[in-house]
C-alpha cells in the first residue's frame, strides 16, 4: 500500500493537474459545447477510475474501508440524524445570508467569470455537468480526504492535526491548477474546510454532501457568459 500511495501521490501532484489543463485549454479557446462535453466525460471517467483503483487496493490490503472514512459519523443514530439535518439547514441558511451581501456577490461573480468556460450551454453538457458535480463530491472526497489523509497519517509521513489538514488542502488545491493560482488558493481553502469536517466526524458522509452541494450550485446557478464570435477567416 505504501508503494501504491506514493505512486498515487506523484500522479495527483505531478501528472493529473496537467491532464486537466490539456482539456481545459481547448475549452477556454473555443467555449464550444463539444469541448465541454469532452472535458466533463474525461472528469467522470478519470475520477471514477482512480477511485475504483483505490477501493480495489483497499480490498486487497490490510487497510480497511473504515480507515478511509466509509463509516457513519461517530454519534448515536438519533444524534447523527439531528446533526445531519442541522448541517443541511446551516448550509442553506449560510448561503441565503451570504448571497445577499454585496461583497460576496461580487466575489461569486468574479469566481464564476474565472471558470465561465465550464458553464453548461446545452442540455447534454448540463446533464453531464450534474454528473460531474456528483462525481467530484464522491470521488474527490474518497481520493483527497479518505485515502490521502489515511496515507499521509501513516509511515513514512506520520502527519497529523493542522499539518495534515494543510498538506491535504495544498494537494487538493494543486489538483485544480487549471483554474489558475487564484483557483488553487480558493480550492485549497475549501479543501481545508472539507478536511476539517472529515477529521471532526471521522466519516466521508458530510464532506461528500457539502462538496456535491458546492459543485451543483455552480452548475445549476451560474449564468452563461455572452458568446464571443471569432472570425476564423482572419486568423
Amino acid at each position: 500500500m505504501v508503494i501504491f500511495g506514493i505512486i498515487l501521490l506523484v500522479f495527483l501532484i505531478g501528472i493529473y493537474p496537467f491532464w486537466d489543463t490539456k482539456y481545459t485549454n481547448k475549452l477556454k479557446a473555443t467555449y464550444h459545447e463539444k469541448e465541454r462535453v469532452a472535458y466533463f466525460k474525461y472528469v467522470i471517467y478519470s475520477e471514477w477510475g482512480v477511485t475504483l483503483l483505490i477501493l480495489l487496493m483497499v480490498a486487497l490490503t490490510a487497510t480497511t474501508f473504515s480507515d478511509i472514512g466509509f463509516k457513519l459519523p461517530s454519534e448515536s443514530s438519533a444524534k447523527t440524524m439531528g446533526t445531519f439535518v442541522g448541517f443541511l439547514v446551516g448550509i442553506g441558511f449560510a448561503m441565503f445570508i451570504m448571497m445577499r451581501l454585496p461583497f460576496y456577490r461580487k466575489y461569486q461573480q468574479a469566481q464564476t467569470n474565472t471558470i465561465s468556460y465550464m458553464v453548461p450551454t446545452g442540455k447534454l453538457d448540463k446533464r453531464l455537468g450534474i454528473l460531474v458535480a456528483i462525481t467530484a463530491g464522491i470521488c474527490e472526497e474518497i481520493i483527497y480526504r479518505g485515502f490521502l489523509f489515511h496515507f499521509l497519517s501513516e509511515s513514512p509521513f506520520n502527519l497529523e492535526g493542522v499539518v495534515l489538514l494543510i498538506v491535504g488542502a495544498a494537494i487538493f488545491g494543486i489538483a485544480h491548477y487549471y483554474q489558475g493560482w487564484k483557483g488553487v488558493i480558493m480550492t485549497g481553502l475549501v479543501g481545508f474546510v472539507l478536511g476539517r469536517v472529515y477529521v471532526s466526524t471521522g466519516s466521508l458522509l458530510y464532506p461528500i454532501i457539502l462538496h456535491t452541494i458546492i459543485d451543483l450550485r455552480f452548475i445549476l446557478t451560474a449564468k452563461k457568459e455572452p458568446t464571443v464570435n471569432i472570425d476564423t477567416k482572419s486568423v
